[in-house]
């Protein structure tokens, strides 16, 4: 427990978080620092609010992003702070503004994560200005203040990519692949009798959306970065092998698909499953440690012997197998073999990231240019034809612009009804708890407010405990950093660090101790009442809506997938490139799937629809993608020699139930199954035969032939034929006509 205490300490330290917090805390409190020294503390709170606005557009990106980023986010608080400033003493004409800006803000949203975060720069310089009451002088010099600011963050920033131009990438890899050390530990549960499989199933579910958002993010970051894609230096060329073979073990990972009831009960009382969660475990910790060596840029060494942990699971398998009578029954464990092969080749891969961080073999090793790495990658349209487009009450965003808009407003009004002292905190949590889905603005709330009364109780009993402006100085310090450093990583945290920081630099501005405190509880309540109102009552965007979309995307993806990896079992050219883009997806298409049920969960019971039926069709989904994931593995680590012309006919099959159910979940035609085509019976008979056959060679005492050879690969593939077979027969029965969600 220690040691994993201590391994998710060096993790945070060495992450994008942590270096971003320290980054943003050092922006922020140095202007503060050297302007209290000369006695112009107010005009150093000034440079450092720029400086953090200016900070928040700073997400991970190619340098153009980045520099294109700072520059739009330094001019838009630039004016933003200038227009508020002026407006200050017009209230009514300020709330009109507040209400305009959050809305165009909030539309930026269609931008993606950089726009999202420039206009929250923007709403937050709104904000803080608010707070104030400036002269037109004033005004003018605050805002160009605030425009010094930004500049020194944004330059601060370029040097610091100049110096470490990588470092970023590192990190954001480092994390995706403890992300998939985590999932492949929680995969480990299912061979542990004492877990319950339908849990297991749930937190693998949710693990795998995070694995599928750290990827996205590391293509977005690595696979755009034109050093990258030609590997013209060893760490860029080291970083694309290693993610490049994270995908794949990944997949070999999903490969690992079986029917987990029945190996649980197949082998209860011997030791062959609590060998395998051992080797897993073991797996997951290796995995483990690379990450934290790429995110610290520094080499990894094996800590573990792997073959030796999957040798000692695989010897207790095989004394298991030779211990049946029959061949019939031996070769009815040959799934279960293949449980092995995957964690062999897992193994061959793990060992590879090793080496690929120590850069060893790196300028000897390459990766096919014919795969266009930037086709993985989402191009994101920064146009004005965007932004129109979405101006219309069907797109989720312009719904959200328009509520954050009224609650920001309203928020203003009340604050000056109620003549409350610290009104502008109730915009600032409308601001950063206001989201465009309900389940996550719920849950911004319940974090916001527990995360403030934790953080008040603190700052309430530092200052009563002591009157040390040195001590107070310095717990305020490492509140910023704590705030910054995990307002990515862990938000209620984050929250507890933020309450004590504000109610610290109060103290040394407006020395009212305990009534900053109650008034920033006050506050932060009502602005996350507000915002939970707001996004129940106004043109609320519940979950359950989009499901029937995420279906028919889910579907579709894998049927791609299945046509192209079904063309290494049937002749036909096989593109690896396809195969690889169509691979993604079908991640990314079940993410999304899984990720909107789990928002819905978290809505109103009455906005819950189908729940069951599509919990069910989202495990199915994730079952379906593993299987082929299956035939996929095995095709790529095996020479394929007996390529059945039954694969074909079984193939048309199944992709004719997969337009059964996209239609039934489109139009709501349901069509009757058809019955199970002749090539299912032939192949089965020609498995019959190659058993019958081998049957004999070993009674007459032959060992290796060809027979032999053919019985075992016509028997994996067959397996995982029947098994998609019965998987779409489920979905089928599973899947729920989009209208009848949408009216529940």
């Amino acid at each position: 427990m220690q040691d994993r205490r201590i391994k998710e300490a060096k993790s945070f330290f060495f992450s994008y978080h942590f270096s971003n917090g320290l980054r943003t805390t050092l922006s922020v409190v140095v202007p503060s620092v050297i302007c209290a020294a000369f006695g112009q503390l107010s005009t150093g709170i000034a440079i450092s609010m720029g400086a953090l606005c200016t900070a928040l557009a700073d997400v991970p990106g190619t340098i153009i992003h980045k520099r294109n980023g700072l520059i739009i986010s330094t001019i838009s608080i630039f004016i933003t702070a200038l227009i508020t400033g002026l407006l200050l003493p017009y209230s009514i004409i300020l709330a009109i503004w507040a209400g305009v800006l959050s809305f165009l803000c909030s539309m930026l949203l269609i931008y993606g994560n950089r726009g999202a975060n420039i206009g929250v720069g923007a709403m937050l310089v709104m904000v803080s200005i608010m707070a104030e009451t400036y002269s037109w002088q004033m005004a003018i010099r605050v805002s160009l203040l605030t425009l010094t600011g930004s500049i020194w963050y944004a330059l601060l920033a370029l040097i610091l990519w100049q110096i470490r131009p990588y470092i970023t990438v590192q990190q954001t890899l480092g994390d995706c692949i403890q992300q998939v050390g985590k999932y492949l530990r929680l995969r480990a549960g299912f061979y542990d009798p004492e877990q319950d499989i339908t849990d297991t199933y749930r937190d693998v579910l949710a693990q795998q959306v995070i694995v599928n958002e750290k990827m996205e993010a590391v293509r977005e970051l690595l696979l755009k970065m034109r050093s990258a894609q030609q590997g013209t230096t060893s760490i860029s060329k080291s970083m694309v092998l290693i993610f490049l073979d994270l995908v794949d073990m990944f997949e070999q990972i999903m490969a690992s698909q079986i029917d987990y009831t029945s190996l649980q009960k197949r082998f209860a009382g011997t030791s062959v499953i609590s060998q395998l969660h051992v080797a897993i475990e073991k797996f997951a910790e290796e995995l483990d440690h690379i990450g934290i060596a790429v995110s610290a840029g520094q080499r990894s060494m094996p800590h573990v012997n792997l073959k030796l942990e999957l040798e000692k699971a695989r010897r207790a398998f095989k004394d298991y197998q030779a211990a049946l009578p029959s061949l019939k029954e031996r070769a009815d464990l040959i799934p279960f073999d293949s449980i092995f092969d995957n964690l062999q080749h897992i193994t061959h891969r793990i060992y590879n990231l090793h080496r690929l961080t120590r850069l060893e073999r790196v300028k000897d090793a390459s990766f096919d240019h014919q795969l266009e790495l930037s086709r993985f990658t989402t191009r994101q349209q920064y146009d004005i034809t965007t932004f129109r487009n979405n101006l219309t009450f069907s797109s989720h965003i312009f719904r959200h612009a328009v509520r954050t808009a009224l609650a920001m407003m309203t928020g203003f009004a009340l604050g000056h009804a109620l003549q409350l002292s610290k009104s502008y905190w109730i915009l600032l949590t409308i601001m950063v708890i206001m989201k465009p889905g309900f389940s996550v603005t719920k849950t911004r709330s319940y974090q916001r407010i527990i995360g403030t009364l934790i953080g008040a109780f603190f700052a309430a009993g530092l200052l009563y405990l002591t009157k040390n402006d040195t001590v107070i100085f310095s717990a305020m310090l490492i509140c910023i950093l704590g705030a910054y450093s995990f307002q990515t990583y862990h938000y209620v945290t984050s929250v507890v660090f933020m309450t004590p920081f504000i109610v610290f630099l109060l103290h040394f501005l407006h020395p009212t101790d305990f009534d900053n405190v109650l008034a920033r509880v006050l506050d932060t309540t009502l602005g996350a009442g507000i915002a939970f109102l707001f996004n129940y009552i106004f043109w609320p965007s519940w979950e359950y809506k989009s499901l029937p979309d995420y279906l028919l995307k889910t579907v579709s993806a894998n049927k791609q997938y299945l046509t192209q990896v079904m063309n290494l079992y049937t002749h036909k050219p096989f593109s690896l490139f396809a195969y690889k883009l169509a691979r993604k997806e079908v991640h990314v298409q079940t993410a999304n799937l899984t990720a909107a049920f789990q928002r819905m969960l978290s809505e109103p019971k009455s906005k819950q629809k189908f729940g069951s039926e599509l919990y069910h069709f989202v495990v199915l989904s994730h079952s379906l993608s593993s299987h082929i994931a299956q035939l996929s593995a095995y095709a790529l680590q095996h020479r394929l020699i007996y390529k059945r012309p039954e694969y074909k006919d079984i193939l048309l099959h199944l992709l004719t139930l997969m337009d059964q159910i996209g239609q039934y979940v489109s139009v709501g035609v349901y069509i009757p199954d058809q019955a199970q085509p002749e090539a299912f019976q032939s192949l089965e008979e020609r498995l019959e035969e190659l058993l019958h056959l081998r049957q004999q060679q070993i009674n007459d005492g032959q060992g290796h032939t060809d027979e032999r050879e053919e019985m075992l690969e016509v028997k994996h593939v067959r397996d995982q034929l029947h098994a998609l077979y019965a998987v779409l027969k489920d979905m089928k029965k599973a899947a729920v006509h989009g209208k009848a969600i949408e009216e529940g």
